[in-house]
């Protein structure tokens, strides 16, 4: 295979290429609009052909016309391949970078596909729309709309400042900073910020994903030299929203272009919406500068819901399910689960599950159950009292910065994917009490902890289960956390 030595292809390669590109632009002709092929395919051609394996080298000249390529031509370039080449060879599209500015393999498209001579952009707003994510991965999940989000005392601001934003993005309330500890609804409220504005403004480039995911972003394009690639597509963002912008911790180069991507948004006056598990002036290892531009408008936190709100939300989500249950039922729910709304749905699907396959009227008794395989004790309430009354116990994070100091690693680190043992025991350690003492889901301590998965947190809190009979340092060092959490 010489791709590495295109430039270097003799006159007949050249010749022979070309002819059959120009074959498949041809056919695909017949099937397809001539400007939609020329918009897409206008820096593509054939670069080899490796007889041996059967693949014909399709080349783009950069990774977001990959993207296009792929999504909109990848089934018919290979059927015509098939077609007018051999039926046995399949396609394989990479980046080849000479494209970018011209090459003898590429072919004068307009030319042959007869092109109108007036402008004709390469991508319109809505392909590039769908191009970004594509490329983003941004999913916004239909069911997270404001009507599905039932309002307490606790998020009457976030609330109405959220829907302020999706009624005219870039200018109410800009940025939007949303926080509040896990499962409480930011996620609801940012992705039906997007759902609301994608709806209102369908010609708006909407953007959304973890602080992680930005992170992947810009190490990808700093480590290939393609950072103006990467600027070049935020440019055609107008609604950026970033979950957990807390991530960025510590991360001292991509808090440097993230703060140039935020100053461009805030210029243009195109709306950001972020949120965290802290406010801006609690972020650890953030730059001043970026936490004081973080709370440059509206800073809305999002509590732990009320009783009523619980309640209220219990039996919205029973709505959508065409479901009832006797209040006395919900209310207890409520009692128990107070700081976590995913919690309060796992809570009802467990007991509908019950009431189908048991096939009976759900009772106290049920309800009982099902607290229990979410590691409440109602039946015990002196021990619940005692959970209650844990001091710190609103709040996990504290504790989680309290280890990180005592044993002098990063927050950031018990997320990440680091086994060293320095960061693998008190991580351990953490879990351990999130599970006793926090009452928390093997599944919520997973996501807390950078996504771990089911069966590494089990090992992690049976782990400090056993180290904690025999080994002395550990011993000591939860003593301490116990101390702490006034146990």
């Amino acid at each position: 295979m010489l791709i590495d030595l295109a430039q270097q292809y003799d006159p007949q390669k050249i010749t022979y290429l070309r002819d059959l590109w120009e074959k498949v632009v041809l056919q695909l002709a017949s099937s397809h609009d001539p400007k939609k092929i020329f918009s897409f395919l206008n820096k593509v051609g054939i670069v080899d052909i490796d007889e041996k394996e059967k693949i014909v080298y399709i080349w783009v000249s950069n990774e977001f016309v990959l993207t296009q390529v792929k999504k909109f031509f990848h089934k018919s370039i290979k059927e015509t391949i098939e077609s007018v080449y051999n039926p046995q060879f399949g396609i394989k599209i990479i980046v080849y970078p000479p494209f970018l500015n011209g090459s003898e393999l590429l072919l004068n498209l307009k030319k042959i596909l007869k092109v109108s001579d007036s402008p004709q952009p390469l991508l319109s707003k809505k392909e590039v729309k769908t191009g970004l994510c594509d490329h983003f991965g941004i999913l916004f999940d239909p069911i997270f709309r404001f009507d599905t989000f039932v309002v307490g005392s606790a998020t009457t601001i976030a609330f109405s400042a959220a829907r302020a934003v999706a009624e005219q993005p870039g200018t109410a309330y800009n940025p939007l900073f949303l926080y509040g500890n896990v499962w409480l609804g930011k996620t609801h409220l940012m992705q039906a910020i997007g759902n609301e504005i994608m709806q209102k403004y369908p010609d708006k480039v909407v953007v959304y994903f973890p602080a992680t995911k930005l992170i992947d972003e810009i190490i990808s394009a700093t480590r290939t030299n393609k950072l103006s690639n990467l600027y070049k597509k935020f440019e055609w963002v107008d609604v950026l929203m970033i979950d957990d912008i807390q991530f960025l911790a510590e991360k001292e180069k991509t808090q440097e272009i993230f703060h140039t991507i935020f100053n461009d948004f805030q210029s243009q006056k195109k709306q950001v919406i972020l949120s965290s598990d802290r406010p801006p002036k609690e972020l650890l290892h953030i730059e001043p500068r970026l936490k004081s531009r973080f709370a440059l408008w509206l800073v809305a936190d999002i509590k732990s819901p009320d009783t009523e709100t619980r309640i209220a939300i219990l039996q919205t989500k029973l709505a959508a399910k065409g479901e009832s249950m006797d209040f006395e039922l919900l209310n207890m729910v409520a009692k128990y689960i107070k700081d976590n709304v995913r919690e309060l749905e796992w809570a009802l699907n467990i007991l509908l599950t019950r009431k189908k396959i048991l096939n009976i009227e759900l009772g106290e008794q049920d309800v009982v159950e099902c607290l229990k395989t979410l590691w409440y004790t109602p039946d015990s309430s002196r021990q619940q009292e005692q959970v209650v009354n844990i001091r710190w116990s609103q709040n996990f994070g504290q504790l989680v910065e309290m280890v990180s100091s005592y044993y002098s690693v990063s927050v950031v680190d018990f997320k990440s994917e680091t086994r060293t043992k320095e960061v693998t025991v008190p991580r351990q350690i953490l879990m351990h009490l999130a599970k006793k003492h926090f009452h928390w889901t093997f599944e919520k301590i997973g996501d807390y902890f950078g996504g771990k998965n089911h069966a590494s947190v089990i090992y992690a809190v049976d782990n400090i289960e056993k180290k904690l009979k025999h080994d002395e340092d550990i011993q000591h060092d939860y003593k301490v956390f116990m101390e702490w959490l006034g146990g």
